[in-house]
């Protein structure tokens, strides 16, 4: 990877003073835009960081009165979620507080299989048959035009949460809160589904005069956040920050129960814990079967119900890596036997026996490893294709497919990822009009690969004092990027293979003053070992292991130690 080398940057003493510890950190956050004493400290410490109120959001005092109204008058609440992490919180942050309240409330999780994203008309029908006087959706609705004048046109209101782009026509909902409707610098300007429903419940429950209730909330908003990869900054921040305390101590039995299956510490948990273990058992509940139990999962005081769930959350999971490497070695074959895919500006493959529910992850892996936007589509027999996109930096998938918006039957997401639905006739069709699309997206800009680095340290700084300093900056996330750390002119000495199939290696380094470490190379998969000096690209953590804790150094990139640099002025993010 070309390396983007941090340009040398002045630090106002105060600020360093402020923010204390290893220079890296002031001089991090002078990069990121937080450039003030005040914002530093409202970014490091969340006890002061002052939170938006609720009724920044448009729309939400409509929403709430709604809402209110239906709880006072005892009319049956039906509140209508998504089947991923993000949706699946904002669901079970809504019924919570709503019960708590004292609503008459039930949920509806798409079925993914059958029902796909949003609200679809028949089983909005199917859901009317029985008592309901008003929906309020969380991470969905905000495209549902024809299903909610349906559900409007049967007497039912509809207050849509969500945080998807707008489009160019809005559902005539009785309310719509989604902070896209916001400032571009607003601090609510990032919040993900679940963060929405979050600062609903808040304002519900101020309305109730029980402010301080919404805080048990905080542990499930953490999940969704990082499971959504919302960005890092402003309330978004905030609420991770506490968050993650909450869920450190969560009273919640199933998420109890499933960390102890997925060797989660609950002291120790940190956003990779989510990244890594929590979240992907709860979305292979959504990926492959019904995610209507989640809510029971994420609320039961039933500690047998609980091991319950927790157990078939891991069989699952199991069960969604197992299909996702099998899906990942098909595309990879596909890929070789037609070389044309690889010369074009995107891949698209389609498969009738690919299940739907695991493809998105599948298309993320390939998007990593080539390095351009990749969408699978599942073409079962006489059904519609349903496909999932990734992408890479610089291409809008969504606008890129919006081009293609005549041979689909629908489609939505943003920048990054995306769904999709056609006819399997049209797909040769949508494959060659895509490629056009992103090419003229990426028309003129680099597609090498870079690698941001922040600073430079000796392997004899790397002390868990260190790591630990480091880590005030998280967590990290999109927005907020883990610290990419170089030791220079280093040697590697030794190296392991390690995991199933020997996919990863510990590599050994060893500077010039004979000082070593040990640097995990993850998905290694056999690839060449630089030899002689190098320049080596790391991340740093803690890794905990029998009993023992010691730095944990990762593997991102080397280069000869004699190569030319590429520096380039690091882009400021916005500020707090």
């Amino acid at each position: 990877m070309r390396w983007l080398e941090p340009e040398p940057i002045r630090v106002p003493r105060l600020l360093r003073e402020a923010v204390g510890g290893h220079p890296l950190i002031a001089e991090t956050l002078m990069r990121r835009g937080v450039t003030s004493v005040a914002a530093a400290q409202a970014f490091l410490d969340p006890d002061a960081y002052a939170p938006a109120p609720p009724e920044d959001l448009p729309g939400i005092g409509v929403a709430v009165a709604r809402v209110w109204h239906a709880i006072e008058n005892h009319k049956p609440i039906l509140v209508w979620g998504d089947f991923d992490v993000d949706g699946q919180t904002a669901t079970t942050v809504l019924v919570t507080c709503l019960r708590d309240l004292g609503a008459d409330v039930r949920h509806h999780i798409p079925v993914r299989e059958t029902e796909s994203h949003g609200i679809r008309v028949t089983a909005l029908a199917e859901e009317l048959s029985r008592s309901v006087s008003l929906i309020v959706t969380c991470d969905t609705g905000i495209d549902a035009e024809e299903a909610v004048s349906y559900a409007m046109a049967h007497g039912v209101d509809v207050v849509i949460t969500d945080h998807h782009e707008l489009p160019s026509s809005l559902p005539q909902a009785s309310a719509i809160v989604n902070p896209h409707f916001l400032a571009e610098d607003h601090p609510l300007g990032d919040l993900p589904g679940v963060g929405v429903a979050y600062k609903l419940a808040e304002a519900l429950y101020a309305r109730a005069g029980r402010g301080a209730d919404v805080l048990g909330l905080l542990d499930l908003v953490a999940l969704g956040i990082v499971a959504d990869v919302a960005i890092q900054r402003g309330e978004t921040r905030y609420l991770l920050q506490r968050g993650l305390k909450a869920l450190r101590e969560t009273r919640r039995l199933g998420l109890q129960e499933l960390m102890k299956l997925a060797g989660v510490k609950a002291d120790s948990l940190d956003e990779e814990s989510i990244g890594f273990a929590i979240a992907p058992r709860l979305n292979a509940l959504g990926r492959l079967s019904d995610a209507n139990p989640i809510v029971d999962f994420l609320t039961t005081d039933d500690l047998t119900r609980a091991r319950v769930l927790a157990s078939e959350l891991e069989s699952l999971n199991s069960r969604r890596r197992m299909m996702c490497d099998q899906v990942e070695a098909a595309a990879e074959q596909r890929l070789e036997a037609d070389a044309e895919q690889l010369r074009g500006a995107a891949i698209v493959l389609a498969d009738p026996h690919w299940p739907a529910g695991i493809i998105g992850i599948v298309a993320n892996r390939l998007a990593e490893r080539h390095r351009r936007p990749v969408v699978l589509l599942s073409s079962p027999p006489g059904e519609r294709a349903r496909g999932s996109a990734r992408s890479v930096e610089g291409c809008h998938i969504t606008e890129a497919i919006a081009t293609q918006r005549e041979l689909l039957d629908g489609f939505g997401g943003h920048a990054m990822a995306a769904g999709l639905a056609l006819d399997p006739a049209h797909i040769e069709s949508f494959r060659r009009g895509l490629n056009r699309a992103v090419s003229a997206q990426l028309a003129g800009q680099e597609v090498e690969p870079t690698l941001e680095v922040h600073g430079s340290v000796a392997l004899s700084e790397l002390t868990l004092a260190l790591v630990s300093d480091l880590a005030r900056l998280g967590p990290f996330g999109p927005g907020n990027p883990p610290l990419t750390l170089v030791a220079r002119d280093v040697e590697v000495v030794g190296k392991r293979p390690m995991g199933r199939n020997e996919r990863h290696v510990r590599v050994t380094i060893e500077d010039r003053e004979k000082d070593q470490r040990a640097v995990v190379w993850w998905n290694w998969d056999g690839a060449s070992i630089p030899a002689g000096r190098v320049d080596l690209a790391f991340s740093a953590g803690v890794n905990e292991f029998k009993g023992k804790t010691e730095v944990r150094l990762v593997w991102r990139d080397a280069r000869a130690s004699a190569a030319e640099v590429v520096e380039v002025s690091a882009q400021p993010a916005e500020p707090l």
